[in-house]
């Protein structure tokens, strides 16, 4: 054996003074998974369903119901298309979904804390359960921004990772 004295350490692993090798360079996930996927699922399954099933149990007292209820319905059918957008657009992988998703999160919850802060619909909710259900409603949305918005997976899927300054 030849020992040769070492001129560059550039073919070896860099070794950090704990004795650990340094992360690799990781690459950008390919697919959406995981916490997207389910997002996705809700945007554009679970929604349509829920509003689905309430525009069904009304449609046979469509005629007594008021101006307001209405209003509330038709924010709820704009709300939730504009969702399956942002699912979709997720799904898909879109630069501008991510925004989409966000902004279609926080239509829900203002349509949310709006329609349960008013008297429209009192019998859909039993007595003392509107507050904790806008809580809910809240709480589950915020998450879900949260996520969006502080997710490296996310930022590394949709090309939000910002640049360094020159």
């Amino acid at each position: 054996r030849h020992h040769r004295p070492r001129v560059s350490g550039a073919d070896e692993p860099r070794i950090h003074h704990q004795g650990h090798q340094a992360p690799a360079i990781l690459k950008p996930p390919s697919r959406v998974g995981g916490w997207l996927l389910l997002l996705c699922l809700i945007f554009t399954v679970w929604n349509p369903a829920s509003l689905a099933l309430r525009l069904a149990s009304i449609v046979a007292n469509l005629p007594s119901q008021t101006t307001v209820s209405l209003l509330f319905l038709a924010a709820r059918f704009l709300i939730t298309s504009i969702g399956v957008a942002a699912g979709l657009a997720l799904f898909m992988r879109r630069p501008w979904a991510v925004q989409i998703a966000k902004a279609t999160l926080v239509l829900f919850c203002v349509e949310a804390v709006v329609r349960l802060s008013t008297g429209v619909g009192l019998s859909e909710a039993p007595p003392g359960t509107r507050l904790p259900r806008a809580i809910l409603l809240l709480a589950h949305n915020a998450a879900w921004y949260l996520y969006l918005h502080k997710s490296r997976r996310v930022r590394a899927l949709y090309g939000l990772e910002s640049r360094p300054n020159p």
